[in-house]
């Protein structure tokens, strides 16, 4: 423990304290000023101790915990840097986490409060090197900003998080903050880790409880989580905000990990502005959840359990929806759940609740903010006054007020009693009021009765009315024309509008062969190329945040990864962006797929290639603006609308060539014989001169004869 200024007599004790203040040691005073100071690693050594800073004050600067200028996570002798701060008090100062630090060190900051610098973090680690199990917890601290600036976050972070490391706020109430914890850059939470905001109170808030500068992605067994909370007096920010270029948000991957929205209560907030995705084998989990709408689209598989909030279906289209008595699991993949809805740990992500790296203050919180919804505790556990919308309880804590749902077509209202979606088969009114669908076999008729907008799942709109698709093997006709299928049941592709039986692919390490062919590769698996003749080979793509590269060509993305957009410099990052290379327009429900490519490339299977690109079986060459029409063919094939088929044997004695489509004929015979009005070679010496009719003109006619009958 560091820091006090008792009598004379500890005078000389206090000096020789501030003088350690930038060096390594213990300290047993406290109640003293550390502005200006520091404490260090520069010097770490196997001896070293861990360090506590109590009821210390700081006042107009900053108060450094400064890490050495090389990594220290290497040397695996080193104790962990651990160092606490007690009841902090500060008036206009904060924080600065700075550079490498031991493996598994833990800084924890506990009660602090006062008013931070004007546009600063109160703890900013944005250039500490965030990784090795590196910690951070600032807990049960009351923060405030004299006036709300842009920058005024709890904690400001790095843009990666990494290696089993985490950041926990927790418990804290702040004022006129920004946000309670920023990523400053792209980046994510990786390997491990793990970024919570629980139990928190913003009044301000204005960039959401975690806000986010670029795109972020959350990976490898990691987490990200918000519970407990709530935002006030900035009605329409989001839980999650993140930062806008040319008016699109940055985005968030969720990846082989854990998402987690529980308890939290914010009626005028939305959950994000950011597009998020959820990956295979992750888990995406809301449970308790009142806010005034989602916000932007989630895709991906998200498990819900008594949420509230308008458009959940348009915002998220993959959602279960939990009965409150079934189980919303919520454990950090791959931990197993129990019947109980519990998880189970493995040993190397051993802590509960949800089966993290390392040990999360959720587990054990003793939350001393008494009830959420409470405007004025009268103690740490029960409430005196509750906030709009609360309704204080017999055991002295608030209850939102919630309004039944009384329209029996409606499945699901606010807490308000509002009309948040109706049953199949009927449609809101402008009063939000669930009236039957006046249209056969429709399922969503918002606005008109009279006019269908989705039908059931066997047909499909036409002028406001459902019609079957007559498509064999269409699963979903055109809007508008029941005779143009727009996609197919699985096995098949569309085709002019019909739907074509995908054939089975044969080549080895291949993802996607052609539709027409599946002797040639279209996209192979990660970790192999394409080759000129179609096949998967190892090797990778040179392209940042590219999925795969052109055939031969390792520095020109044929498709960039979700949540970029492809340029002539490359992949960069842009939600919902047309992502194949050289395409200008891409589906408008699909940014993977082109309908339109640069001057000098066609559309071929949703991709760009270039004119020299052939996808036809056995053509030698295409012609220039189109891989997909073939204008001559290999040895032992004939082009026929735009196609190679094989030519057949021929069986006439003699011939030379048989026609293209008949082997029972002859189209030209061997040198000394002559074709006959049957079509058959007979000796020149036969016909002695008779075989005028046989002249060229006629092998002429004949072979376009036969090239029009196919």
């Amino acid at each position: 423990m560091r820091c006090s200024s008792r009598s004379r007599r500890d005078t000389v004790a206090v000096a020789i304290c501030l003088a350690l203040l930038a060096t390594v040691g213990t300290c047993l005073i406290d109640s003293q000023e550390i502005a200006g100071t520091s404490f260090s690693f520069v010097g770490w050594t196997s001896g070293s101790t861990p360090e506590s800073y109590q009821t210390c004050r700081l006042t107009n600067g900053a108060f450094r915990i400064q890490g050495a200028s090389t990594a220290l996570s290497d040397d695996i002798t080193l104790p962990a840097g651990n160092l606490q701060l007690s009841n902090l008090r500060v008036s206009n100062g904060y924080i600065v986490v700075d550079m490498f630090f031991p493996q598994k060190s833990i800084f924890t900051i506990t009660g602090a409060s006062g008013t931070i610098a004007a546009g600063r973090p109160f703890l900013d680690a944005s250039t500490a090197i965030y990784s090795y199990g590196l910690k951070i917890v600032v807990m049960d601290s009351t923060l405030r900003w004299a006036a709300p600036l842009l920058s005024q976050s709890v904690v400001r972070a790095p843009a990666t998080i990494q290696i089993t490391s985490s950041l926990f706020v927790v418990g804290n109430t702040v004022t006129q903050a920004s946000s309670l914890v920023e990523m400053v850059g792209s980046g994510g939470i990786l390997d491990r880790s793990a970024v919570a905001v629980d139990y928190a109170k913003c009044t301000g808030c204005s960039q959401g409880l975690v806000f986010l500068t670029g795109s972020t992605s959350v990976l490898d067994r990691s987490m990200l989580r918000i519970s407990y909370s709530s935002v006030g007096n900035a009605a329409g920010a989001p839980l999650i905000g993140a930062a806008q270029a040319g008016g699109v948000a940055a985005s968030v991957n969720i990846g082989n990990s854990l998402f987690l929205v529980e308890n939290v209560v914010s009626p005028t907030s939305s959950l994000t502005n950011a597009a998020i995705s959820v990956k295979a084998n992750s888990r995406a989990t809301l449970r308790v959840v009142t806010l005034n709408s989602i916000g932007a689209i989630i895709t991906g598989s998200v498990t819900a359990q008594n949420v509230t909030a308008a458009s959940i279906g348009q915002s998220i289209p993959s959602i279960t929806v939990v009965p409150s008595t079934g189980c919303a699991a919520a454990c950090v993949p791959t931990a197993a759940v129990t019947t109980t809805c519990k998880c189970t740990c493995g040993s190397d992500m051993p802590n509960l609740n949800f089966c993290t790296a390392m040990e999360d203050p959720y587990t054990n919180y003793a939350y001393t903010g008494c009830s959420v919804g409470c405007a004025a505790c009268s103690s740490d556990t029960t409430c005196a006054r509750c906030e709009e919308h609360y309704k204080l309880q017999p055991d002295q804590t608030c209850a939102l007020t919630r309004i039944p749902c009384t329209d029996p077509n409606c499945n699901s209202c606010s807490a308000f009693g509002q009309c948040l979606g109706c049953n199949d088969g009927y449609g809101p009114t402008t009063t939000n009021v669930c009236v039957r669908c006046s249209v056969t076999g429709c399922k969503r008729c918002p606005g008109d009765t009279n006019i269908c907008r989705t039908c059931m799942d066997d047909s499909n709109p036409v002028n406001g009315e459902c019609v079957r698709c007559q498509v064999e093997h269409c699963a979903t006709c055109r809007n508008g024309d029941s005779t143009v299928c727009s996609s197919c049941e699985t096995g098949y592709y569309v085709s002019g509008g019909s739907c074509l039986p995908v054939q089975a692919c044969y080549v080895s390490n291949c993802a996607q062969c052609m539709l027409k062919d599946s002797t040639k590769c279209l996209k192979c698996m990660d970790g192999y190329l394409t080759t000129s003749a179609y096949r998967c080979v190892p090797g990778a793509c040179n392209v940042k945040s590219c999925d795969m590269c052109y055939t031969g060509d390792t520095n020109d993305c044929q498709l960039c990864a979700a949540g970029n957009a492809w340029s002539a410099t490359g992949c960069s990052a842009a939600a919902n962006a047309c992502r194949v290379g050289h395409c200008t327009t891409c589906q408008a429900n699909d940014n993977s797929r082109c309908t339109t490519c640069e001057t000098g490339y066609t559309p071929t299977n949703g991709y760009c290639f270039s004119p020299s690109t052939c996808f036809i079986t056995h053509c030698a060459s295409c012609p220039n603006g189109d891989s997909t029409v073939c204008s001559s063919c290999e040895t032992g094939y004939y082009v026929s609308s735009g196609s190679c088929l094989p030519v057949q044997a021929c069986y006439v004695s003699n011939c030379a060539q048989c026609m293209l489509t008949d082997s029972t004929k002859c189209l030209k015979c061997m040198d000394g014989y002559l074709t006959t009005s049957a079509y058959r070679c007979v000796p020149q010496k036969v016909v002695n001169g008779a075989a005028a009719p046989h002249s060229l003109w006629v092998v002429v006619a004949v072979l376009l004869a036969s090239v029009a009958t196919h």
